[in-house]
């Protein structure tokens, strides 16, 4: 199927028809024509530019449904700026924030995408921001609708170039530089650098944005014009080197017509610009003169078969703008997708021999399922035939059953804590006699805790049943468990010859345990 590039540039409309990244036709209508039509003054620019347009697919007799467009940069906004490293869900909202500073007018106005490139080293994303203004964009879908095309791509030329580029077999690892130019069609000229094929600095250039000048006096300005394109090659070199004084330009490819290229090759090597020109002839073949309308309308034809690293494309992002993807949209994609019957057949039998080996590996778990089955054993108190509110009822009254055997073993009072603090609490010349914990009618524990002292003074002995007492209240643990600790009794009794003081102390309040 073929399909159609179209090049909307400063001074002229290129058209180029592709089978198969080969280049089957290929016109350029210069604007000239557009205002010395026969057309009356009064009929909009863009319904002549369609008439004209109409009439070139005519004439050649091109036809294709689908295409692709590429515009020049006097119609975008195309700005690299650098952020830090965020956070996805924060990455929009910075870059909207950020792309306010490089834009004169409000970014609703705008259609607009970007690209991220992130830099592990210093740690910040590289912004390439391309925008429209929305009413701009609609002239060139709505001029694609008139003519009957499907749109896949809308991109900046200077893309197309990189594509084009890459075509020819130019290689874009490391930083290199682009310069497109045709100064017999006056068309406007593009300076980018790239690294490893990410745009990240572009110039656009017009030499003489005049239209429909005689050819005398064209022909005297070409050489000014000539003179020109040196002067605004040297002021974007030292213009980039100011702005990335860190990336040194690796090689300059060049793509220009035969006629300059050895009075160039001489003023590039006086600049020490590695300059390399290169060789259109491998893709257009030798019988056609190489343009830099026709190289941009071929570079965006091959949008599809020819993918780039950067992936900006302003027809998807007005589709993302109207809310998603339209059928349209979904069926010019699926327009551009070729069958292939054995690809088919072999993708069929691949996934039939995966499912069969899966059922394969999968039988022997299956028969041992249906044995274990087979021998679990039958529970008399559930019969096959209660329906599922049924079970649902039995269910809860045995959660219930086990919550309530749970709770008897979890709500306990264990004395394991206890009778480890109460030993460390006893002061010197205190001893313990007795243990007693009982539970009374409302279900809280009482512990008594009985025991002697012996210091040789009734005076010392009642402090040390104090401070055994004090001790008590003082340990986190216990206080916590027991909000009541008071010593009951204190009482001096002979024992053989000697007087001993008697205690007993009371810990109620234990608190239950919360459900």
């Amino acid at each position: 199927m073929n399909s159609l590039g179209i090049y909307f540039g400063t001074n002229s409309i290129g058209l180029a028809e592709t089978n198969n990244r080969k280049l089957v036709n290929h016109v350029i209508i210069p604007q000239a024509s557009i205002f010395a039509s026969d057309f009356e003054e009064k009929v909009p620019i863009d319904l002549k530019i369609i008439a004209l347009i109409k009439d070139a697919l005519r004439t050649n007799h091109i036809n294709a449904e689908q295409g692709s467009i590429c515009i020049s940069g006097q119609d975008l906004i195309i700005r690299t700026f650098e952020i830090p490293r965020l956070p996805a869900n924060e990455l929009q909202s910075a870059i909207n924030f950020e792309a306010k500073k490089y834009i004169p007018f409000k970014l609703e106005e705008l259609v607009y995408s970007f690209q991220v490139e992130t830099d592990s080293r210093s740690k910040l994303n590289t912004i390439l921001f391309v925008g429209i203004k929305k009413e701009v964009l609609e002239k060139y879908v709505s001029i694609s609708k008139q003519l009957n095309l499907k749109i896949n791509t809308i991109e900046y030329s200077a893309f197309s170039v990189l594509r084009f580029l890459r075509l020819c077999g130019v290689r874009d690892s490391g930083v290199v530089a682009t310069l497109c130019f045709d100064l017999n069609n006056e068309d406007e000229i593009n300076f980018m650098v790239s690294e490893n094929g990410f745009p990240f600095f572009s110039r656009d250039i017009i030499l003489n944005s005049g239209i429909g000048e005689p050819e005398a006096e064209a022909a005297n300005d070409q050489i000014k014009r000539y003179d020109k394109l040196k002067s605004e090659i040297r002021v974007s070199q030292d213009y980039y080197r100011r702005k990335f004084p860190d990336k040194a330009i690796k090689t300059l490819h060049v793509l220009s017509g035969q006629d300059m290229r050895e009075d160039l090759k001489n003023f590039f090597a006086s600049s020490g610009i590695a300059a390399k020109f290169v060789d259109t002839s491998k893709v257009l073949g030798k019988g056609v003169d190489y343009s830099s309308v026709m190289a941009k309308s071929f570079g965006v034809v091959l949008s599809k078969d020819l993918p780039l690293r950067v992936k900006i494309n302003l027809f998807s992002a007005r589709q993302k703008t109207e809310g998603g993807k339209g059928k349209d949209d979904i069926l010019s994609f699926l327009e551009g997708v070729r069958v292939d019957f054995r690809i088919i057949t072999l993708g069929v039998l691949i996934c039939a021999l995966t499912f069969g080996f899966g059922i394969y590996r999968i039988q022997p778990v299956r028969e041992e399922l249906s044995l274990i089955r087979a021998n679990r054993p039958k529970i008399s108190s559930v019969s096959g035939e209660e329906d599922s509110a049924t079970l649902a009822a039995r269910d809860k009254s045995l959660k219930k059953k086990l919550n309530n055997l749970d709770s008897l073993i979890k709500d306990q009072l264990y004395a394991t804590y206890f009778l480890d603090i109460i030993p460390r609490a006893l002061p010197e010349g205190a001893w313990l006699t007795k243990f007693t914990s009982t539970r009374k009618e409302d279900g809280r524990p009482e512990v008594v805790i009985e025991g002697e002292a012996y210091l040789g003074d009734s005076d010392k002995e009642f402090e040390a049943v104090s401070t055994f007492l004090s001790n008590l209240k003082s340990n986190q643990f216990f206080s916590k468990n027991f909000q009541e600790i008071t010593i009951t009794s204190v009482d001096r009794k002979p024992v053989l010859d000697k007087s001993v003081a008697f205690f007993s102390i009371v810990c109620r309040n234990y608190p239950e345990k919360k459900k």
